[in-house]
This record gives structure tokens, C-alpha cells and sequence, in this order.
């Protein structure tokens, strides 16, 4: 990436700091939970432009996946409701993004989303990884399950099986449909 890739590093904030280094104060800041200098940052940002607001909401939606991740799974729900609630006031309301801010350095970090991301990416344009499609993907809503006479009744009874099933789960309805559909066939 060049210098001039790189974006909003020609903007700067009305204190004279570049915007690009604040969007990296903001994201380092926050992933090692130091919630004052994340807040000040944003800060910066917000009282830069209403573009650059943007941007710290779109970086805010970004962290909320990337360093927040599975810690605290609900996390880009809040970030977009609080920007809602930010764009909902004119020229914004400070406090809805110092609250986004200080939640997502305060909460509980898990990074893997964002690595399993880069690996598949990264092994899948080296070629070195492609989609297995097995047999049980291949049912009744797929064109190839259909030639292969794959119903409904081979879709409840095989397709539609989940892993990691809730202990309290009641499958009275889904044999109820095997059986009607079996009848059916």
C-alpha cells in the first residue's frame, strides 16, 4: 500500500493530528482495552468533519466483528444502534459514540473471526483450499440432490440434523414430518 492508499493520512483533525493515526490510535486503543485514549480519539474524529464521524462509525462496526468478535457476540447490534442514535441527533451526539467506544475497549476480545477470515482468504486465492460439498448438502434444494430423487423426507431425515443441539430440543414434530412424508412418497 502506498501513502496515498492509505485513507484520510492528508486529513487532519483541528488539533493537527493526521486522521489516519487516529483512526490507528482508535483500534490499537481498543483492543488493549486503554479506554481514555480511545475516547479521545474518537473524539478527534468526530470534531474533525462529518465524514471523518462516519468513518469512526464504520471503523467502530469493523472493531465490533474484528477484535470484539465472539467476546461479546451482540456487539455490532449495539455499535449500530448507537450510530443510529448518533446520526439521529443533529450534528451528532457525542455521548453515543464515547459509549460505543468504551464498550468495545471495555468488553471481552476474541480476534479468531477476523483470522479465520484472513486464512481462508489467504489459502483459498493460493489455491490451496476450495468448499467440500458433502453428501448430505446435496437435498431437495439443490438441483443436483432433486436428480439424485432427494426429498423431503431425505431432508428431514438427514438435512436438516444439526450439531451442537440444545439439550432440550423436541423432535416430536420432525418425525411427525419424516413420517408424513415417507407416507407421502
Amino acid at each position: 500500500m502506498t501513502d496515498e492508499q492509505i485513507p484520510y493520512s492528508d486529513v487532519v483533525s483541528p488539533r493537527g493530528i493526521p486522521v489516519d493515526q487516529l483512526v490507528s490510535v482508535l483500534q490499537k486503543e481498543i483492543r488493549r482495552s486503554n479506554v481514555d485514549n480511545a475516547v479521545l480519539a474518537a473524539y478527534e474524529m468526530i470534531s474533525t468533519s462529518s465524514e471523518v464521524a462516519t468513518h469512526l462509525w464504520q471503523r467502530l462496526a469493523l472493531i465490533a466483528v474484528e477484535d470484539v468478535g465472539l467476546g461479546e457476540p451482540m456487539a455490532p447490534l449495539l455499535i449500530e444502534c448507537l450510530r443510529r442514535n448518533f446520526d439521529a441527533t443533529p450534528g451528532g451526539d457525542t455521548m453515543m459514540a464515547v459509549h460505543a467506544v468504551r464498550y468495545l475497549a471495555l468488553a471481552r476480545k476474541d480476534r479468531t473471526s477476523s483470522e479465520h477470515a484472513d486464512l481462508v482468504v489467504t489459502k483459498v486465492e493460493r489455491g490451496e483450499l476450495v468448499v467440500n460439498v458433502p453428501d448430505y448438502a446435496l437435498c431437495v434444494h439443490t438441483r443436483a440432490g432433486r436428480r439424485m430423487g432427494r426429498g423431503l423426507s431425505q431432508w428431514w431425515a438427514n438435512g436438516a440434523l444439526v450439531n451442537d443441539e440444545s439439550g432440550t430440543a423436541d423432535h416430536s414434530y420432525r418425525e411427525e414430518l419424516i413420517a408424513l412424508h415417507r407416507e407421502g412418497s
